[in-house]
C-alpha cells in the first residue's frame, strides 16, 4: 500500500475525530435550542452516509454530497463554540 494512502487515510480518520469532537460539544450546549445542538450532529451523519454509499456502488451522489457537508459540519461546529467563548468572555478582555 503507498504511502500516501496511509496518510490520506490518517487524515481522514482525524478529521473525523475532530468532528465528533465537536458535535459532542455543540450537543451539551445546554443554552442553545435543541435544533441548533443536533445540527451538526444530522450534517455528520448525512455525511458519513452519503460516504458509505460508495460501498453499494453510488459514487456520484457520495462525491457530491460528503464534503461539502463534513465541511459544513466542521465550520459550523467551530461557529457554535467561537460564539460560546465570546460570549462567556468578560468586558475588556480584548479577542
Amino acid at each position: 500500500m503507498p504511502l500516501s494512502l496511509i496518510l490520506i487515510a490518517f487524515f481522514a480518520l482525524g478529521f473525523l475525530l475532530f468532528t465528533i469532537v465537536l458535535c459532542v460539544r455543540v450537543w451539551w450546549m445546554a443554552e442553545l435550542p435543541l435544533w441548533r445542538r443536533t445540527l451538526p450532529t444530522l450534517l455528520l451523519c448525512l455525511a458519513l452516509a452519503a460516504s458509505m454509499s460508495r460501498a453499494w456502488g453510488i459514487t456520484a451522489g457520495a462525491e457530491a454530497v460528503a464534503f461539502p457537508l463534513n465541511a459544513a459540519t466542521a465550520l459550523l461546529g467551530m461557529f457554535e463554540l467561537a460564539r460560546r467563548r465570546g460570549r462567556q468572555q468578560p468586558p475588556g478582555t480584548g479577542g
